[in-house]
Formats: C-alpha cells, structure tokens, sequence
C-alpha cells in the first residue's frame, strides 16, 4: 500500500510546484499532517538544495519528497527577462501583500551553471525518503544509488510509454500525469501537444 511503503498516514501526495513557488513551510505542514511533502527543487544551484533539505528536516521529522527536472528544456524561467520578471511582480504584488509572502526571487542569470547530475548529488547526499522528477529518466547509476540508501524514486509519466519506460528503469513509483492535470505537461518521449492523455 502506498502509504505504507512512503511511510505517511494519508494517501496525498503534494504536488512540487516549480518555479521558485515551493515552500518549506508548505511542504513540512503537508508531512507533519501525515501526507508527503514536496519541494520543486529543479530552479535551485546544488547548495541551495542541501539548505532546503536541512531546512525541511528542521521542520519536520516526517518523509518528504525533493523533486527535480531531469532535462531542462522546459525551464522556461532561463528565458524570462529582468523587465518582464518585475511586470509580474508589480502584477501580483497586491496578492502577496494580502497572503503575507514574498514575492518569488528571479531565475539566476547562469541558469545553466549547474546540472542535473550535480543537484542529484546533493539529494543523494542528503538522502530525503523520496526523490521525484520530471521531463525525463536520471541515469541508471543514480537509481541504482537511491535504491542502495533507500530512497524511494518517483517519475511523471504522461503517456502509458513513458510510464513502460519509467518502470523498465526500475523507478519505485509513476505518477500518472494526464492532460488534464495542472502546472507543466512533464513529456519525454514526444512533445507536450503529442501526448494529450487524460487520467
């Protein structure tokens, strides 16, 4: 059963939102109430990553997942310039206010500087129960790693291919991404408008 394999008390899974919307306060509130919290870690330089881990274990003792983009193709945060980032924010600032929250910082401008592998490394490292990812497989060797320290690995599959090819490379869990789900469409094997399957 799910939850007993993820070591939670209700069958929810938070969703990790991406784009510097993740918060540890968020995610250890989900843990703490017996689902699993996620943090979208996949806009975050390798050191950023292990501060967010520690802070998450600071918060709570329960399991929570830290999720990464395996391909960054898709991030479109790399493309968003300095003007139109603050248009946003001037946008949106009322609804900040009101909420009590900052504002989201922008996307470093050596968006790029770090790879996958590396910020896998820190999660490897660091070991949190569940380490999660989009936009395509990590390398064998990095789900063989989890499986030696425990750490369970779950994948978003947006067509049963994808989902055949997750389970082909021994990921622990799918999660069954349709088209109408919200946020990003996380394909692999063929573009987004290519793979409209709905849950």
């Amino acid at each position: 059963m799910l939850t007993a394999r993820l070591g939670i008390l209700h069958p929810i899974i938070q969703g990790p939102f991406g784009g510097g919307l993740s918060s540890v306060k968020l995610a250890a509130a989900v843990s703490e109430a017996g689902g699993l919290g996620s943090f979208g870690a996949h806009n975050l330089a390798p050191g950023e990553i292990a501060r967010v881990i520690e802070e998450l274990r600071a918060a709570t003792t329960r399991p929570f997942n830290i999720n990464l983009w395996v391909s960054r193709q898709d991030d479109d945060a790399s493309r968003v310039s300095a003007a139109q980032h603050e248009a946003a924010l001037r946008r949106f600032a009322p609804i900040y206010a009101r909420l009590g929250i900052a504002p989201p910082a922008p996307a470093p401008s050596e968006a790029d500087a770090f790879t996958f592998e590396q910020q896998a490394e820190v999660v490897l490292s660091h070991r949190p129960a569940v380490f999660s990812f989009v936009f395509g497989i990590p390398d064998s060797s990095i789900l063989r790693e989890c499986r030696r320290q425990g750490i369970l690995t779950l994948g978003a599959a947006t067509t049963p291919d994808e989902a055949v090819a997750l389970e082909a490379a021994g990921v622990d869990m799918i999660v069954a991404t349709g088209s109408d789900a919200g946020g990003h469409r996380p394909s692999v094997l063929q573009p987004a408008e290519r793979s409209l399957v709905g849950t």
